[in-house]
């Protein structure tokens, strides 16, 4: 299986991957893929899980901080921040780690 494939769950351990160049942009990320000259934006909390995964991070991780900062029902949060992760793995922002 591809990382591009994988499967990411709540024990899946996530990177920022190295080829990636970043920037704030008032309370937006910009990316920048160096490798194939891509750019992304990232909406603000989006852009607050990137800036978790400065350190890897478990899928769990992320949830947890993302349940004490904001007023989100525990599912809410665990479907939208895999999909979010999965939508970086599938651009390769990110990479699994591991």
């Amino acid at each position: 299986m591809t990382e591009e494939l994988s499967q990411i769950t709540l024990e899946t351990s996530i990177k920022r991957s190295e080829n990636i160049l970043f920037s704030e942009i008032d309370q937006d990320k910009v990316m920048i893929d160096i490798e194939r000259g891509a750019y992304f934006g990232m909406n603000p909390v989006a852009g607050e899980i990137w800036d978790m995964l400065e350190t890897t991070q478990t899928t769990q991780q992320i949830v947890e901080k993302l349940l004490a900062a904001y007023e989100v029902d525990a599912e809410t949060c665990r479907t939208e921040t895999i999909q979010v992760l999965q939508r970086m793995l599938r651009l390769k922002l990110v990479e699994v780690a591991g």
